[in-house]
């Protein structure tokens, strides 16, 4: 428990915690007697774990079931105060008759568990909550070392509150908007290592803002994204030292296996991610691997919706760096955000390759900028970089 930021020990020296073990028995009055005793020397939370192992021997005893049900249910009156009743459920049920313990509490909650397609799925069910509306029955939670059990439940889209433009690069026909709880979309042409100079520019805007960059990789290692970042910036001509001392000091690069566990779980390791390292841009590299790894599109495009909208109501901006090749997919990524510039490479008659940038921002016109705004733009943020680590007062920083 001290693992996941609950110090026990410390609780009990300090009289605010008691751990009783009682024996197994059949004996389900003793067990209520001893129980008694305990909460008789004024506890204000009392834990049963489990309720399962004393309702087992009266299954076949209705009075005596009833009995003991109608104690708990007294219990808390008795002690003013809160009783938690832990239960195992059945296997491969949901429900915890022929018990009927759901019948005589305020509140319930499941933690609940599936396969699907071959991959684990952990999500937590409110079942039942006595003079609170349920709006949300359903949502994925983790249990993370220095935090325990965290649930993230998707916002009501009535209380996300955008803050602050973010100062970024500004382009030859107008300004790239950001704002803290912006969901951006950056799409490239599938080819090989695509994408770094979205992370460029996002280290530019962490710049120019002050703010904290994690990015969480799902088609590179943290040490080869990171050296990525390094030599495109070493190339134009920047301290290799100090470009990585700097960003050691504004990035944390990470990486998940989305292929190793369910999409619900990968959401869950992100958003415990984001909790430890509370940072002020999140970005998503290679965000195509789910198209490739879900037969379910809409029902990932439902996680994905929930994920988004927990984030932008944390205030987080969000990059998704990843590549179009599924169009009905990244349509529907469009349609979500609140900007996505896309990069379409196409061939003209005379054989060569012309890159145009496609923005799309809400409530604004759709804008076609030429290839070499990209170069330009990367070339703008490179310049902000090199000018931030020349200043005095970063290099003495930096070095």
């Amino acid at each position: 428990m001290r693992r996941l930021g609950l110090d026990l020990e410390s609780l009990e020296l300090k009289g605010l915690y008691r751990f009783v073990r009682l024996p197994m028995t059949l004996d389900v009055d003793s067990i209520v007697n001893v129980i008694g005793e305990k909460v008789s020397e004024g506890y204000s939370i009392v834990v049963v774990d489990s309720i399962s192992t004393l309702l087992e021997p009266v299954l076949g005893y209705p009075e005596k079931r009833a009995w003991l049900l109608n104690y708990f249910y007294q219990l808390p009156i008795m002690l003013n105060g809160l009783l938690i009743l832990v239960a195992e459920l059945p296997y491969s049920e949901e429900r915890l008759t022929p018990w009927s313990v759901e019948f005589i509490v305020d509140a319930m909650i499941l933690l609940k568990h599936r396969i699907e397609e071959g991959l684990s799925v952990r999500t937590l069910e409110i079942r039942k909550a006595c003079g609170s509306p349920i709006q949300v029955a359903e949502a994925i939670f983790t249990i993370t070392e220095g935090l325990g059990i965290t649930v993230y439940a998707p916002p009501l889209l009535q209380n996300l509150v955008e803050s602050g433009e973010l100062t970024a690069v500004e382009l030859p026909k107008g300004t790239m908007r950001f704002r803290r709880g912006y969901v951006v979309n950056v799409f490239y042409p599938p080819e090989p290592g695509a994408g770094v100079d979205a992370l460029i520019e996002t280290l530019s805007i962490a710049l120019r803002n002050n703010m904290k960059v994690l990015i969480i990789s799902y088609t590179h290692s943290p040490r080869i994204l990171r050296e990525a970042i390094v030599n495109r910036l070493v190339e134009h001509g920047l301290s290799r030292v100090r470009v990585e001392k700097l960003i050691d000091e504004y990035m944390v690069i990470t990486a998940l296996n989305p292929s190793a566990v369910s999409p619900v779980e990968v959401a869950a390791r992100e958003l415990s991610l984001v909790e430890k390292t509370k940072p002020g841009i999140l970005v998503f590299y290679g965000v195509h691997i789910f198209k490739l790894l879900t037969t379910r599109i809409k029902r990932e495009f439902r996680r994905l919706f929930n994920e988004l909208m927990y984030l932008k109501s944390k205030g987080i901006t969000v990059i998704r760096v990843g590549s179009c090749i599924d169009e009905y997919a990244c349509n529907a990524e469009t349609l979500i955000a609140d900007a996505t510039h896309r990069i379409i490479k196409h061939v003209k008659e005379d054989g060569t390759i012309e890159a145009k940038l496609y923005l799309y921002e809400r409530f604004r016109e759709l804008r076609v900028l030429p290839g070499n705004v990209i170069h330009e733009v990367v070339n703008r943020c490179i310049e902000l970089i090199k000018k931030y680590i020349e200043k005095p007062s970063i290099q003495g920083n930096l070095n």
